[in-house]
């Protein structure tokens, strides 16, 4: 299932927007900052919204919880310190791009 198909629906399993907060707010500035809350008939321009949204989210917006930073710097410099908002501390093998 894509991210598009996702989005419009809660990411977590119990559809409860407390479970998972962090989530949530994603989805809320893709549906509202991006225009991704309205229908899109044609799946393809769909695919191609929600893949540019998601650039922009990553690489070219600041993010007052990375002290104004993007979430692609922060992820490729391990001397950034930031807040994570992870409860449990889980040991993932290091993302290769």
């Amino acid at each position: 299932m894509s991210y598009f198909a996702t989005a419009l629906m809660s990411i977590t399993e119990q559809y409860d927007p407390y479970e998972n907060a962090v989530a949530e707010r994603i989805n809320r500035t893709l549906k509202y900052e991006y225009g991704l809350k309205k229908t899109i008939k044609n799946t393809e321009l769909a695919q191609k919204i929600t893949d540019q949204a998601i650039y922009i989210y990553n690489n070219l917006r600041t993010h007052f919880s990375l002290d104004l930073r993007k979430p692609f710097e922060v992820h490729n410099n391990p001397n950034i310190k930031y807040k994570s908002y992870r409860k449990i501390k889980l040991n993932l093998p290091e993302l290769k791009i």
